[in-house]
C-alpha cells in the first residue's frame, strides 16, 4: 500500500518511478494502452518535473519516430495523438519528425478511417463495429492534432462522433453506456461497463478546453459531462470507488474506470464545469485508488483487456497493473495536484 497520506504528487512520483524502474521503453508500442500510459507520464513530467519519466518517453519516442509508427485503420493506432500538442513543448528536438506524425494521424482519421453510412467511426478492420472506446481515440485527437497543425475544421466530426456514440451505445436500463454494438447486425454487449463510461467522462473533459466556452459544441459536451457525472454518483462505493458493471452491485470495483472518472471530475471541478460539491467524491475516490498503490509503487486493480460481452464476462475478468489503469490513474493525479495546488 502507498504511502499513508501521500500527496497526489507524491504518489504521481512514486507510480511513474515504479514503472520507468521496471520496465524498457523500447518494449512499449504506441497501441491504445501503452499511448494511455505514455501520455500519464507526460503529464507527471509537466506536473511534477519528474526526471525519470521524462527519459523512459525521450527514448520511447526516439526509438518508434526512428521505427516509424504506423497509421492504420485501427483506432488504437492513431493514440499517440493524446500526447499532443504538449509533446512538442516538452521535446522540441523531435518537433519535426513529431509535427509530421500529427499530419499523417491527422489526415488518416479525416479521409481514410472506416465509418458506417451515417459517418460513425468503426473500431477497426476485423472489427467494423461501433465501440464506445473509438470516442476516445477519435474525438479529442482530433482537437489535439488540429491544435498542433493550426486546424479550424474538427469540431463537426469530433462532436458527431461523441453524439452518434452515446445514441447508438446508450443502455435503456440505466441511461449509462455499453460496450459495442455491431454495425449491421446490432448485436449488443450487456451491461454498463464502467470502463467504457470512463473514456466518455475523459473525451468530454478533454474536449472542453478545446471548444469556444458557452458555443452550441461546448453546452452539448459539458451537459453531457455533467450528466454522466451526476448519474455516477450514487454508484460510488462505500470505498470510493466504482463497479466493473456500474449498476451491478455483485461486479468487483475497477481502478481504472475510477481513476477515468477522477480525471474527469477534477478537471471539471477546477474549470467549474461541475459544482464544487462534486469535491467530497473526488476526494473519496483519490484515497480508494491510492490503496491500490503498492509499497513498490505498482497499482493494481485494473481489469485486463476487454472484449464486448455478457455481464457474467466483464465480472469473471482477472485484475492487476495494465498500462491503461496507470496511465488513467497519473492522468488523474495530475488534475487533482493542480487543483489543489490552484
Amino acid at each position: 500500500m502507498a504511502k499513508r497520506n501521500a500527496t497526489p504528487v507524491e504518489l504521481m512520483d512514486a507510480v511513474a518511478d515504479s514503472w520507468c524502474r521496471r520496465n524498457r521503453p523500447e518494449s512499449m508500442n504506441t497501441d491504445w494502452g501503452q499511448s494511455l500510459l505514455a501520455y500519464g507520464l507526460l503529464e507527471t513530467v509537466r506536473t511534477t518535473g519528474n526526471a525519470n519519466a521524462r527519459e523512459y518517453l525521450r527514448r520511447w519516442l526516439t526509438y518508434h519516430l526512428g521505427a516509424g509508427v504506423h497509421v492504420t485503420y485501427f483506432v488504437g493506432s492513431w493514440s499517440i495523438g493524446l500526447l499532443y500538442p504538449h509533446v512538442i513543448d516538452l521535446f522540441p528536438e523531435f518537433g519535426e519528425p513529431l509535427r509530421a506524425l500529427a499530419g499523417e494521424i491527422d489526415a488518416f482519421i479525416r479521409m481514410k478511417a472506416i465509418r458506417n453510412g451515417r459517418g460513425t467511426i468503426l473500431h477497426n478492420v476485423d472489427l467494423p463495429h461501433i465501440y464506445v472506446d473509438t470516442v476516445y481515440y477519435s474525438a479529442p485527437i482530433l482537437a489535439k492534432l488540429a491544435a498542433t497543425l493550426n486546424r479550424r475544421d474538427w469540431q463537426r466530426d469530433a462532436i458527431f462522433q461523441l453524439r452518434e456514440h452515446l445514441a447508438v451505445l446508450r443502455d435503456p436500463a440505466t441511461g449509462f453506456s455499453i460496450h459495442c454494438q455491431e454495425n449491421r447486425s446490432g448485436h449488443r454487449s450487456e451491461g454498463a461497463w464502467g470502463r467504457g463510461n470512463g473514456w466518455i467522462a475523459m473525451t468530454c473533459a478533454e474536449l472542453l478546453p478545446y471548444l469556444r466556452p458557452r458555443s452550441e459544441e461546448w453546452r452539448v459536451v459539458a451537459t453531457t459531462l455533467d450528466t454522466l457525472m451526476a448519474a455516477l454518483l450514487p454508484h460510488q462505493t462505500s470505498r470510493g470507488l466504482w463497479r466493473t458493471i456500474i449498476a451491478d452491485r455483485k461486479a468487483y470495483e475497477e481502478t481504472s474506470a475510477t481513476a477515468m472518472y477522477l480525471f474527469a471530475m477534477e478537471r471539471a471541478i477546477a474549470n467549474g464545469w461541475l459544482p464544487k460539491g462534486f469535491g467530497e467524491s473526488a476526494d473519496r475516490a483519490t484515497r480508494g485508488l491510492a490503496r491500490f498503490v503498492d509499497a513498490d509503487g505498482r497499482f493494481t486493480g485494473c481489469s485486463e483487456g476487454t472484449w464486448p460481452g455478457t455481464a457474467a464476462y466483464y465480472k469473471s475478468l482477472d485484475r492487476g497493473e495494465w498500462w491503461w489503469g496507470t496511465g488513467a490513474l497519473l492522468l488523474a493525479l495530475a488534475e487533482r495536484a493542480r487543483r489543489i495546488d490552484a
